[in-house]
């Protein structure tokens, strides 16, 4: 019989190759699931050599926390060195036991030793992660609507190049630098080196929910140049009135606008298609703006990627700013004491500077809010009107709120 929990001693302990499969078991277990050998060898390859520990009490793990090593566009086009945390668990039978709190120190503190200054994370349960710092900077749209009636603006210019679907050896060839080209316009965005497209392509049979087998379609321009792509999957369904499938889409990307209409064009007009959905589109899709009839597009927004900002002046210094901003910011940060205290920010058309201060804050917010805000997505002004940021000098806020927006909504499209 294993220790009871109440009389277990907990040991933080790093995983080695060798612990995988007892690791996957405990995450398994925590998320409720079951996958099949399949799956586990698919993340076996994944997490090999990544970052990857948790708490063991007499050679069994009770609990789990993972990180990858990648980057996060942030605004102005930088690529900035990030934690892309996952993998995140702890046994039921252990919970309330400080067990994810001390994890998420041990984290923290390491990516800080790696020189990361930030960490990101998709939850799989709103409400955690706010008292560790993240707070929720890349939002996202699920798109959904009936085929039938999303015609689109008779000025909307679909191009004179083609759209067809190829093999998945031929996409993987092809599609990487057009990711890579779009990367740096869009903060939020994750590196994707050839390790991780498999995630991005993610095919397992188990997953597709009785939907077919994923699909692969480019954009070619005139001359022949693939300039876009996207993914998709049909789910089957039919009434007395004739078929009813739904057309699941992955991610649209494309290098110009004739190219992305051309791909939307090529999915809403499926044979056997009459509803599709896209459920993680960035905020400000074009798609909204090409219907002729916005309301055949049903728009939900939800959470994204969470953020966290590990070294506070590396990635003040590190983003772009839309306007001059010259403010004292003060930061409150629970778990890492390097980032408390005012940070004088100065920034202009050469870039920004940050340096200790000592006088009186411009305003003040927490570790969480800034995390919140430093893609560019919810306003500084939206959080000062919920009691979440106070001003300290009248237009601080104003000012703060216009510098850290930005053109494009942050938006991640990368799950990890």
């Amino acid at each position: 019989m294993p220790t009871p929990p109440h009389l277990a001693d907990l040991a933080l302990t790093t995983a080695r190759p060798e612990d995988f499969d007892a690791t996957y078991d405990v995450a398994l277990r925590a998320f409720q699931e079951e996958a099949p050998d399949e799956a586990r060898e698919f993340d076996r390859k994944v997490l090999a050599g990544e970052r990857l520990f948790g708490f063991t009490t007499g050679g069994r793990w009770v609990s789990t926390f993972g990180a990858f090593a990648r980057s996060v566009t942030v605004p102005g086009g930088a690529a900035l060195p990030a934690a892309a945390v996952t993998v995140v668990t702890v046994l039921a039978s252990f919970r309330r036991r400080g067990l994810l709190t001390a994890m998420m120190r041990e984290h923290l503190q390491d990516s800080a030793r790696r020189g990361e200054p930030l960490s990101v994370l998709w939850a799989s349960e709103s409400g955690i992660y706010g008292r560790f710092g993240y707070g929720q900077a890349a939002p996202r749209a699920r798109l959904s609507g009936r085929t039938r009636s999303l015609a689109f603006r008779p000025d909307v210019d679909l191009g004179d190049g083609s759209v067809d679907e190829i093999e998945r050896e031929e996409f993987l060839a092809v599609a990487p630098a057009i990711n890579n080209a779009l990367i740096p316009a869009r903060p939020g965005s994750l590196d994707r080196p050839e390790k991780f497209w498999p995630m991005a392509v993610y095919d397992l049979s188990f997953a597709r929910d009785g939907a077919t087998s994923l699909r692969y379609v480019v954009h070619y321009d005139r001359n022949g140049t693939v300039d876009g792509y996207t993914t998709y999957r049909v789910k089957d369904d039919g009434d007395i009135t004739g078929p009813a499938g739904e057309v699941r889409i992955g991610e649209v990307k494309a290098l110009n606008p004739a190219a992305y209409a051309a791909l939307w064009r090529y999915l809403l007009d499926l044979d056997l298609v009459r509803t599709f959905r896209c459920g993680n589109a960035p905020l400000d899709a074009p798609l909204r703006h090409l219907a002729a009839d916005p309301r055949a597009i049903h728009t939900e927004v939800l959470d994204g990627i969470y953020l966290r900002v590990v070294d506070v002046p590396a990635a003040l210094r590190a983003r772009s700013y839309a306007t001059e901003v010259d403010l004292v910011i003060e930061v409150t940060d629970p778990i890492l004491e390097h980032n408390n205290g005012r940070f004088a920010l100065r920034a202009g058309e050469d870039g920004a500077t940050v340096r200790r201060a000592r006088r009186r804050p411009d305003l003040s917010l927490g570790i969480r809010e800034l995390g919140a805000v430093y893609l560019g997505g919810p306003r500084l002004a939206e959080l000062h009107a919920a009691g979440l940021v106070v001003e300290h000098r009248p237009g601080a806020v104003a000012a703060a709120s216009t510098a850290f927006g930005g053109g494009v909504a942050p938006h991640c499209s990368d799950n990890f």
